[in-house]
């Protein structure tokens, strides 16, 4: 393996979100001196393709307004997706925006009105709802079904029936694959959303962030690429950031094959002054997208192992607890309801027993309380330190 994720690099005072701004997450919990696992950044550095392109950049030393994105970006897009997904895109689809979260910000804004619905499916990354509530848009909960026996979740495509058809909801915040519990939507899942949203109405926003973060024996669809009356019905969001942490570099390619609903979205960039984007940003997506395929694979070999190494430890050690094994990315979601506690009681057992910040499962809906996010992208260091430290939490109960 040539890229050495065993190493420990201590962030601790680089402005890190991750390590150096969690206390405000956790009011009335004492969270001093906890291992961060929480916020979907890796403790990985860049692929050095990355780093060489911004290190060459930054000695140019002009750092003025760069134009949105060109050829380089597009072609470096369209290769990856089609490399990695099979999914062929036209370069007049991609629209470039300074993050995942800010550019389905702005299709709320460009494409639904005050007051009307737009459908999520919890438990789910919380900012889709913080971004529908913020806009005065109703948010619509079509709660995903959890198998306690087979540990998945599934769709309850009957309640989406109903949701989709009520004549005020005009959007769909799908994520695939799920964040928190990392599930990959199937083909046939994925066509019967296709369907009944386009039968109805719905739009949908298809958030696949974690697209590159697969895990062996499963297989990433594009919903825009199984039919092409749904692709017209679609927006899709790509970014290199989880898969090779770069967050910070803001930038995200949204695809659009619709040109009356790109030309609505692009208008409201313009009104939102989103037009320009990090000026290292570009050049970090292209080079990882061009040279990180490698990267990538020891990536995913690595923290795949991870999780393997932390559903072993938990059935031995961590009596009530149950890993919910993620089909893709590095975050993994934990059910503590086995414990007998509380979810208050479950969420200080975490935080100010075992010392770990993690992601509160009640963020992502009331359906979390009792769960938590943990994020595995860290050297196996850290996570046996941090499992250590919740057996040890869990024994003295």
């Amino acid at each position: 393996m040539s890229n050495d994720f065993s190493k420990y690099i201590n962030r601790i005072g680089t402005d890190s979100v991750k390590w150096d701004s969690f206390a405000e997450r956790y009011p009335g919990l004492d969270s001093k001196d906890c291992i961060p696992m929480w916020v979907a950044d890796t403790d990985f550095r860049a692929p050095q393709e990355v780093i060489d392109a911004i290190v060459e950049k930054a000695k140019f030393g002009i750092y003025g307004y760069p134009k949105s994105k060109g050829d380089t970006f597009d072609k470096a897009v369209m290769n990856w997706i089609y490399k990695r997904h099979g999914w062929k895109l036209s370069k007049e689809w991609i629209v470039a925006t300074p993050g995942i979260v800010p550019a389905i910000n702005n299709a709320i804004q460009a494409l639904t009105q005050e007051g009307e619905g737009v459908i999520i499916q919890p438990p789910v990354y919380y900012p889709f709802k913080q971004t529908i509530t913020k806009n005065k848009r109703r948010t619509v909960e079509n709660l995903l079904i959890y198998d306690h026996k087979s540990g998945n979740y599934e769709i309850d495509f009957d309640d989406l029936e109903r949701k989709v058809k009520e004549p005020n909801n005009k959007l769909l915040i799908l994520c695939n694959p799920h964040n928190p519990m990392g599930r990959v939507w199937s083909e046939t899942d994925l066509r019967k959303i296709g369907e009944l949203c386009l039968n109805n109405g719905v739009l949908v926003i298809s958030d696949e962030i974690h697209s590159d973060l697969i895990f062996k024996g499963y297989k990433h669809t594009p919903l825009g690429m199984l039919d092409e009356r749904m692709n017209q019905n679609n927006i899709t969001a790509y970014a290199a950031s989880k898969s090779f942490n770069l967050a910070g570099l803001q930038t995200s390619a949204i695809i659009i094959a619709n040109e009356e609903i790109r030309k609505k979205y692009t208008n409201q960039l313009e009104i939102n002054c989103m037009g320009s984007i990090n000026i290292f940003g570009t050049l970090a997506l292209e080079a990882a997208y061009n040279h990180g395929e490698q990267y990538l694979t020891e990536l995913l070999e690595y923290v795949e192992a991870n999780v393997d190494y932390a559903i072993d430890f938990a059935e031995k050690n961590l009596k009530g607890v149950r890993i919910i094994k993620p089909q893709a990315t590095y975050l993994v979601w934990m059910d503590f309801r086995g414990t007998g506690l509380s979810a208050d009681e479950i969420d200080g057992l975490v935080i100010e027993r075992a010392k770990i910040a993690v992601d509160l499962g009640r963020w992502f809906g009331k359906e979390g309380a009792g769960f938590a996010r943990f994020n595995f992208a860290c050297p196996r260091s850290i996570l046996e330190k941090a499992l250590g430290q919740l057996k040890s939490a869990i024994d003295k109960l």
